[in-house]
This record gives C-alpha cells, structure tokens and sequence, in this order.
C-alpha cells in the first residue's frame, strides 16, 4: 500500500473520484482531480482520477444533451412520450456508469489500473503516453517463376530457330 504525502492511502483518493462520478459530482471530481495533480504528483493516482473525472465528464454531456434536445416537453402527450424515451436513454447511461465505477473500484484497490474503454486512452493521451502501434511489413512475396515452356509433341513439328519462316 502506497501512502500519499499526507498520509492517506492513494487508492482511497481513486475510489472516491470514483464515487463521484457515479454520484455525478462533476465540479468535486474536477477538484479531487486539480488535488491530485497538483498535491500527490502520482502519475498512476492522476491518471485513474483523470479517468473517473472523463466518466461524470460524459455522463453531465450526455444529460445535457437530452435536455437541450428535449423541446417537446411542454406538449400534452408527445411530451410525456419524448420524456420517457429520454429518461430510459439517461437511466442506461447511469447503469453503464455504475458497471464501469464498480468495476474501476475493484481493480484500484488492488493498485492497478482501472482500464476503462475509451477514457483510459484519453487519460493516456493527455499524460502524453501514447500506445505506440508497431506495424511490421511482411516479406515481399516469392516472384512467380514462369511455367517452363510445353515439350514438343509427335504430332506438332519442333519449331526451328533462326530465321522466321516467310511464305511465298
């Protein structure tokens, strides 16, 4: 267990990014975040904060989102329909917030990374510490050897060599 430069063990500071994130507690993630950065200067405590900020990041964008498209709400019947629709894409997104927070918690407190889909790479990316992809080219392909030409055959004169044939 890795202990902070106040004393506190650095997975408690990812499990509560965490947390709030799942809380949707945007601005105390972003501050947990400025913390962290600033105070612990731990690069794998930084990057799974940075992670969990990028998690309420997309939740508070996804909401805000369905509300801005969400102009028929002040009509009868179409409204309550556009808002229900609306709530069940929200409710899905907070249930796949909640699977990827529990499922970060549980590999921080083992002190690993939480590797979460797309936002790891984004806190990679803004660390500077791209996945370098390695391509390696494949060996030039054999050149085909031409067939060797046909043997004569009993019925079909041998051609000659030398001069061409001319008829008259």
């Amino acid at each position: 267990m890795q202990k902070g430069k106040f004393g506190v063990c650095l997975w408690f500071y990812a499990i509560l990014a965490f947390v709030l994130a799942f809380l949707g507690q945007t601005l105390l993630c972003g501050l947990l975040l400025g913390f962290v950065v600033l105070a612990e200067k731990n690069e794998w405590l930084s990057k799974q904060v940075m992670q969990a900020f990028f998690l309420t990041l997309a939740s508070s964008l996804v909401g805000s989102v369905l509300d801005i498209l969400n102009v028929f709400r002040s009509i009868p019947f179409v409204g309550t329909a556009v808002s229900v629709v609306f709530n069940g894409i929200t409710g899905l997104v907070s249930l796949i917030i909640l699977v990827f927070c529990i499922i970060a918690i549980t590999k921080v407190v083992k002190e690993q990374d939480a590797g979460l889909p797309l936002v790891s790479k984004l806190a990679n990316r803004a660390f500077g510490l791209l996945e370098q992809k390695v391509y390696t080219q494949a060996a030039p392909a054999q050149p085909v050897q031409p067939a060797a030409p046909a043997q004569p055959t009993a019925h079909r004169p041998a051609l000659r060599r030398g001069r061409p044939c001319r008829s008259e």
